[in-house]
């Protein structure tokens, strides 16, 4: 189980330079809240982590045989952690914690975890 958390750690870790990546372009060149642009660019790390988790983290999990079902359960975990991620922007805001990477990674480390107790035993569980 350890190893798996590690490799899903460092799946996430690329999917997460996506996301903020992106949050820190979105941020700097528009005037969106961060509560929705956190929520928008999660969910493109969710689709970059998909890819990467399904190669290098999870085996075949009981709906392999279904890949559209797979997606769509992985990506229901994304908007899980999106959530997590938006709410946790807004209380940071609203008790004046603003650097945007505090308060990204605050809202990561609920998130992940979150997240990952529910593609591990859920979306990917064995037969």
């Amino acid at each position: 189980m350890v190893i798996k958390i590690i490799k899903y750690a460092g799946t996430n870790g690329a999917a997460f330079i996506v996301d903020f990546a992106v949050l820190l372009a979105l941020d700097y060149y528009t005037d969106f809240s961060r509560v929705y642009t956190s929520f928008f660019c999660y969910l493109l790390g969710t689709c970059v982590s998909f890819v990467l988790a399904k190669n290098f983290v999870f085996g075949r999990g009981w709906l392999a045989n279904k890949p559209f079902i797979e997606f769509l359960a992985y990506f229901l975990g994304g908007v899980i952690g999106a959530v997590i991620t938006a709410v946790a922007f807004y209380l940071l805001a609203a008790i004046e914690v603003n650097n945007i990477l505090i308060q990204k990674i605050i809202a990561g480390i609920f998130s992940f975890t979150t997240v990952f107790i529910y593609r591990n035993y859920l979306v990917f569980k064995d037969d």
